[in-house]
C-alpha cells in the first residue's frame, strides 16, 4: 500500500502487516519538481479555534483540583455512621438511566 501525504510516503511490507511500524520517508525532490514547485509544502501553517483555548482552560482549572472533595467524603462518611444518611434507590436509578442517555 503506497499513501502519499504532502511528500511523505508510506510502504507498508510483509513486516509492517506483522505489527511492526512501517517507515515514513521524505520522497526525493528532483531538481525538475523543485523548479516547477511541485515539490513538498513547506509553509503550511495550524489555526486552532476559540474553542482549543477553551478546552486547553478547562483541561487546566481541572488539573488544579483535587480529584476527590475529601470534606464531601468525610461529611458522607460521618452521615453513614450516624445513619444519618438517606439512600433514595429511585433517584439513584434515575441518575444512573439519565447518564446512561446524554
Amino acid at each position: 500500500m503506497v499513501s502519499d501525504i504532502k511528500g511523505y510516503t508510506t510502504r507498508e511490507t510483509a513486516s509492517s502487516r506483522e505489527g511492526q511500524a512501517a517507515s515514513v520517508r521524505p520522497e526525493r525532490q528532483t531538481e525538475s519538481s523543485s523548479a516547477r514547485g511541485t515539490g513538498p509544502a513547506r509553509d503550511d501553517t495550524v489555526a486552532l479555534s476559540g474553542l482549543a483555548d477553551a478546552i486547553r482552560t478547562a483541561a487546566a482549572k481541572l488539573a488544579a483540583e483535587p480529584a476527590v472533595d475529601e470534606s464531601r467524603v468525610k461529611g458522607i462518611k460521618d452521615a453513614l455512621a450516624r445513619g444519618d444518611y438517606a439512600i433514595d434507590p429511585e433517584r439513584i436509578a434515575r441518575k444512573l438511566i439519565d447518564a446512561d442517555n446524554p
